[in-house]
């Protein structure tokens, strides 16, 4: 029997290992050298645009729900019921106002100002009184020097809760149904034209009755007819210059049927609405709805 020599067989096996780790890189490198490149990073999975939250693109969030008529339950599926963040982030960090992203002031009025829900800022987002959804809102809610401030319940339906019935369930233009102080006296045909953008036949704006023999006896005699009244101005609603409410345009001055008096003496019967300059003292009195006349 031939006896192995254990040298020479442990140089053999040390040659076979390093002939085959070799064989194995250069497969290797090999297979590494036909491997692309130039494969792209996966884009992060994005639920809405990159610009959600930029106010001036077109893929702002405000305007994404116009376009879903401003319906934000969908929202409150990873923003949380109360908006306050679930697996998306919190909607409270902007939207700091009572309710939230559902504040009246986030659709139309001062985004910074909870008290002003009433464009300017209509949910056009434009802030120019030549439109429609902008119009006379801040001269008669928030700007009014002539009377009370209106409330918005006199011109619309308001609504209880910001999913009510009427409120953005329909198309623009705003309903508008003219009640309240609109309506008083002798103004029960007052109505506003969408298309031509006016107010008619309207209290406030003249259309008013006052007759002598509903009148106190000693208020009579300031009577040239069996009544006065006014001059039932048709006013623009979008045209907020001044000249829609001057004063001579609601009333003459003095109305038709009052004896003739100068402005400056208004105030002999009047003073507790006017001063003996014109200028208006008291607007809660002033376009209320009743005569204010000897103190009253």
């Amino acid at each position: 029997m031939e006896l192995i020599n254990c040298k020479t067989m442990d140089v053999k096996m040390k040659y076979y290992l390093v002939t085959i780790l070799a064989a194995i890189l250069i497969i290797t490198a090999s297979g590494c050298a036909d491997l692309q490149t130039d494969i792209n990073q996966p884009e992060s999975i994005l639920i809405h645009n990159k610009d959600i939250t930029n106010s001036s693109s077109p893929d702002f969030h405000g305007n994404l729900l116009k376009g879903k008529f401003w319906k934000m339950t969908e929202c409150q599926a990873c923003h949380g019921p109360k908006y306050s963040g679930l697996t998306a982030p919190s909607c409270l960090t902007c939207h700091t106002t009572s309710f939230g992203p559902e504040a009246c002031n986030t659709c139309h009025g001062s985004f910074t100002d909870p008290t002003r829900i009433a464009p300017p800022r209509s949910i056009n987002n434009n802030s120019n009184t030549s439109d429609k959804g902008v119009g006379a809102h801040s001269k008669h809610l928030y700007d009014n020097t002539l009377g009370n401030q209106t409330s918005c319940f006199t011109c619309h339906n308001v609504p209880q809760s910001i999913y009510a019935s009427g409120h953005f369930d329909t198309g623009l233009p705003a309903e508008v149904f003219l009640k309240e102080l609109a309506l008083a006296n002798v103004a029960n045909n007052a109505v506003y034209d969408p298309t031509a953008a006016t107010c008619s036949n309207t209290y406030c704006h003249g259309n008013f009755v006052f007759y002598k023999n509903e009148a106190p006896a000693e208020d009579q005699f300031v009577f040239t007819a069996d009544s006065m009244a006014g001059l039932n101005n048709t006013v623009d609603w979008t045209k907020v210059d001044g000249s829609q409410a001057a004063c001579g345009s609601c009333h003459g001055l003095p109305p038709a049927g009052h004896i003739q008096v100068p402005l400056t003496a208004c105030a002999s019967c009047h003073g507790t609405v006017i001063d003996f300059n014109g200028n208006i003292i008291d607007k809660t009195r002033h376009i209320n709805g009743i005569i204010n006349v000897r103190q009253k």
